[in-house]
């Protein structure tokens, strides 16, 4: 049987928590993503702030940053419209909104991030229809959603 591919979106903070920690839980997802079993989704905004943010605080990581979007060649969710992100704008903060939007209008299974203030704060859940969590959460998602297929 053929396992369907589960689509995660990636926030920046859980992007970024990969290539610091490869280790670690985001890193695993990245794992899955780079051996075929689950499809990256993320914004071209996440890339333009991953850039940003390493630039800043790990510039050390910026090649290696190029190296692995290339290699994942994720999926670039839409840009969202002005009507789109307004009900997201209420909510979040501008560059958040658009992130979490786009992840909406991308029908993703999952959304993956360590800004845990922003994103899992009260009613943001009301705006989307998929889960929004933290790395290690991510993973119990993908592992109970593919059980069924490995009886």
């Amino acid at each position: 049987m053929v396992i369907p591919q589960y689509r995660i979106f990636f926030d920046t903070s859980a992007y970024i928590a990969a290539l610091i920690s490869p280790k670690g839980a985001a890193g695993e997802l990245i794992r899955l993503v780079e051996g075929g079993i689950l499809r990256m989704v993320v914004s071209q905004e996440v890339i333009i702030e991953a850039d940003r943010v390493l630039a800043v605080k790990f510039p050390e990581l910026i090649q290696e940053n190029r190296r692995l979007w290339k290699y994942l060649a994720p999926e670039i969710a839409p840009d969202p419209t002005n009507n789109q992100v307004k009900p997201f704008l209420d909510k979040l903060p501008k560059a958040d909104a658009n992130i979490l939007c786009s992840a909406h209008l991308a029908k993703v299974s999952a959304f993956v991030t360590w800004n845990t203030r922003d994103f899992m704060g009260p009613h943001i859940s009301s705006l989307v229809d998929f889960p929004i969590v933290v790395p290690a959460d991510g993973l119990k998602l993908f592992r109970k959603w593919v059980e069924p297929f490995l009886e």
